[in-house]
């Protein structure tokens, strides 16, 4: 384990021993810039939920997120809620259909984590950039193949 590893298990430890305080910071930042997210803290599952519709060129979508520090690999879960949406490893979806928004290791900062409100944009980038995909057969934004 090389020092930045073990500097990164250490704020991913603290973040987890101040479980309650952390995700208090997160609900309030994404409130202050997203009056569309309803957003809770989940005592029981020591995770942030969001639920909230996102409307994009006209179209109205089910936002559904999920946020702690006791996730594997990322903090985020985030789902659109929308059965026309099917799995596809080249549409940038997890396998439990939450959306691939970064690269968990190489887009994330050095010793810090990535906050749910700078990730709530993203949401509406991959929207567009799936329609995008369903017109053309391409992912027309950057990307890491999975």
């Amino acid at each position: 384990m090389n020092l930045i590893t073990t500097l990164e298990a250490d704020l991913t430890a603290r973040n987890r021993k101040n479980w309650y305080v952390f995700l208090i910071i997160q609900k309030a930042l994404v409130e202050q810039h997203f009056k569309w997210l309803k957003m809770e803290v989940k005592s029981e599952t020591k995770s942030l939920y969001g639920r909230g519709n996102l409307i994009v060129n006209g179209k109205i979508y089910d936002i559904e997120l999920y946020y702690s520090p006791f996730y594997d690999f990322r903090f985020d879960r985030i789902y659109i809620r929308d059965k026309s949406i099917q799995y596809s490893s080249k549409i940038h979806l997890y396998s439990d259909m939450s959306l691939c928004l970064y690269h968990p290791v190489i887009d994330k900062p050095i010793m810090h984590i990535v906050p749910l409100f700078k990730m709530i944009p993203w949401i509406t980038e991959w929207i567009v950039f799936y329609n995008q995909w369903k017109k053309y057969g391409v992912w027309l934004n950057k990307e890491i193949r999975h």
